[in-house]
């Protein structure tokens, strides 16, 4: 069987990892309550009406809620490019292993990182902002040791089930077992580094009471081939359809994307998907829109 062709294009230099593309407000955003935003927005207008004439007061809000509905109408009407769907990979594709001919025909590591405030500052403590600054530097670590680790990619999330202060996570995806325990456990490196201030500076002698206001947490699944899969349809390269492998073309090195066509074949299915079947186990509902005439 061929190997699987990525849709996208190879680069000459390696992407940075989904990581940095997080939007850093976000994370402001969520240090506070809704609450305490429309509180905020009170006390600006407020603060507008003591010192303009109302006619004047009232003029930034209609103005911000204008040009946002406007903004909007363009996007609709398509007189405007929809710039969220920047990035956005359309139909049905799958992240495969570059060279591989059967679906997950290797294995894989998955690592969470996560950590939370409970302290009153929220996210404002110079704990979370030190944590911050550690899950920056780990990341940056392993964009430019990639090979030597074994490191493939990784993305960011913000949990929801709390109104503020949520779990910031990071969601990493590496070859091997022993690439990840190396870039754990290395001499001098950024995970150490954490992992002393931790300790230390945070749950050391006389600091615990503190200590136990923040939370970090790990998970590390060691799946073997065959045993996960994916699919993304009209979205944009997310967790394992965002990793990037270091390829040859035409004696050149590039970095590639492990995306590849999923509207037809093996890839169809999810069985199919963990070469399990042969991706037609849903032809029996015959109503797969990605499907051609001939596979209906």
């Amino acid at each position: 069987m061929a190997a699987f062709s990525p849709i996208l294009a190879p680069s000459g230099t390696r992407p940075r990892s989904q990581f940095f593309t997080a939007v850093k407000v976000n994370f402001i955003r969520d240090g506070f309550t809704l609450q305490t935003w429309v509180a905020i927005g009170a006390l600006l207008q407020s603060t507008l009406l003591l010192v303009l004439p109302i006619r004047f007061a009232i003029i930034p809000s209609i103005f911000y809620l204008g040009t946002s509905l406007i903004n909007g109408l363009f996007i609709w009407s398509g007189v405007r490019t929809n710039p969220y769907m920047s990035g956005v990979v359309p139909g049905k594709v799958s992240a495969q292993f570059p060279g591989s001919t059967t679906p997950s025909q290797n294995p894989i590591v998955v690592i969470k990182l996560a950590a939370r405030s409970n302290h009153p500052l929220g996210v404002f403590h110079p704990h979370m902002r030190k944590i911050s600054t550690f899950f920056r530097d780990m990341i940056k670590d392993l964009d430019e040791h990639s090979e030597q680790y074994d490191y493939l990619g990784a993305c960011s999330y913000l949990a929801n089930e709390r109104a503020t202060a949520n779990e910031v996570m990071i969601l990493a995806y590496f070859r091997t077992y022993e690439g990840l325990h190396k870039w754990c456990h290395a001499p001098g490196g950024v995970h150490r580094e954490a992992w002393s201030y931790w300790n230390k500076d945070i749950m050391g002698r006389g600091k615990a009471k503190e200590g136990r206001l923040f939370s970090i947490m790990h998970e590390v699944y060691q799946v073997p081939a065959r045993k996960w899969e994916s699919i993304f349809v009209n979205y944009h390269p997310s967790g394992l359809g965002a990793t990037t492998y270091k390829i040859d073309v035409d004696g050149q090195t590039k970095w590639t994307s492990p995306l590849v066509d999923a509207s037809r074949g093996l890839l169809r299915s999810s069985k199919g998907r963990m070469a399990l079947s042969e991706g037609n186990d849903h032809d029996i509902y015959g109503d797969d829109p990605f499907a051609s005439q001939s596979e209906k």
